[in-house]
């Protein structure tokens, strides 16, 4: 199973899971799993969601993958400064064939503050 954590690492030799997450601007996320994935279901937006702490889901535009599949970088509509937001990921399974543990799908960021 894949599972995935923004800051605590709970890694278990024979799961993947997320380990991290970060912001190089307020227009992408980049999710990096311990695993090589899968391609398949990797590309398609419905397999993620971001949702911001007053409830608004925000709109997916892309997904891009890292080189050696073990990241994937989330291309969305520009963050609020300040605000929390709560990411999951659903459907995708790494190479061994492991789905996304659902016990660790989901993390929350708080967006940096806008200049």
């Amino acid at each position: 199973m894949i599972k995935f954590l923004l800051i605590i690492l709970a890694i278990a030799a024979f799961h993947s899971f997320l380990y991290s997450q970060s912001l190089s601007d307020t227009s992408r996320v980049l999710l990096r799993f311990n695993e090589p994935m899968s391609r398949d279901g990797i590309f398609e937006t419905n397999n993620y969601k971001i949702v911001q702490d007053d409830l608004t889901e925000m709109t997916i535009l892309k997904v891009g993958v890292v080189p050696g599949d073990t990241a994937v970088v989330l291309f969305v509509n520009k963050f609020s400064a300040n605000a929390t937001y709560k990411v999951i990921v659903t459907n995708l399974k790494d190479k061994s064939g492991n789905t996304i543990n659902r016990d660790y799908n989901s993390f929350s960021f708080t967006s940096k503050r806008q200049n």
